[in-house]
């Protein structure tokens, strides 16, 4: 009987234990001071023939967690002066099968990505992306600041892929939150409903291939995109 007990009080215990150890995992989880940016509806728009509603959204990458953006909002609550990080928010939200156009204000400097399978808009209308208002397909693979790569959770829309480069402030390695940056804007037709994934694919971390330290810390690099 004494051993019944023993083994029910240890399982007890250990059910307690792993709880703590999740709500304190979960305490330590992001959160945006700013919640969740949604995408600005601007009427409808005719993409190979076809209607869809068209939304707006933008992004900005800062080479510096600590600060300000331009509109006075804080860039992290983390403030970690030597890792960069999208602002203000990692949690966006766009409609469904929608043409979403962002707009993506790119501050920091960078590198050679890793693959330069990254190095190409994929995913986006017309394969292109527009970079301070030129079209490309491309940006040099030695070139690249950060990527703006999309996918659903398991099991969410498993065909929907998106990414696209942002190329070096115009500044390089002397960039400053909100001077010298490059303007990218690029338009997209959203997936199925449910929850998506967003990352940068440049390893701007530490540790092995780049992608230690703020890469995979979340709230900097990586976020949702929840599609509604």
């Amino acid at each position: 009987m004494k051993k019944f007990v023993w083994a029910v009080v240890t399982v007890l215990v250990g059910a307690v234990l792993i709880a703590a150890i999740g709500l304190g995992f979960h305490d330590q989880q992001y959160s945006s001071p700013y919640g969740t940016e949604v995408a600005k509806s601007v009427g409808m728009i005719t993409v190979n023939g076809k209607q869809y509603q068209h939304v707006v959204l933008n992004l900005v990458t800062e080479p510096s967690a600590q600060g300000t953006t331009s509109n006075g909002q804080i860039i992290h609550p983390g403030g970690n002066p030597s890792w960069p990080a999208y602002a203000v928010t990692n949690e966006y939200q766009i409609p469904a099968n929608a043409v979403v156009t962002v707009k993506w204000s790119q501050y920091d400097s960078g590198g050679v990505v890793n693959n330069p399978y990254f190095a190409k808009p994929r995913g986006t209308i017309g394969g292109i992306e527009r970079v301070n208002g030129k079209p490309v397909t491309g940006v040099a693979a030695d070139n690249i600041a950060h990527t703006f790569t999309l996918r659903g959770e398991p099991g969410v829309d498993p065909r929907f892929f998106l990414s696209v480069p942002g190329p070096i402030s115009k500044l390089g390695d002397n960039a400053e939150n909100n001077k010298g940056g490059q303007l990218v804007q690029f338009s997209f037709i959203s997936g199925k409903p449910g929850l998506y994934v967003w990352n940068c694919e440049f390893p701007c971390g530490l540790s092995v291939g780049g992608f230690g330290a703020v890469m995979s810390s979340y709230g900097y690099m990586s976020g949702h995109m929840h599609v509604v």
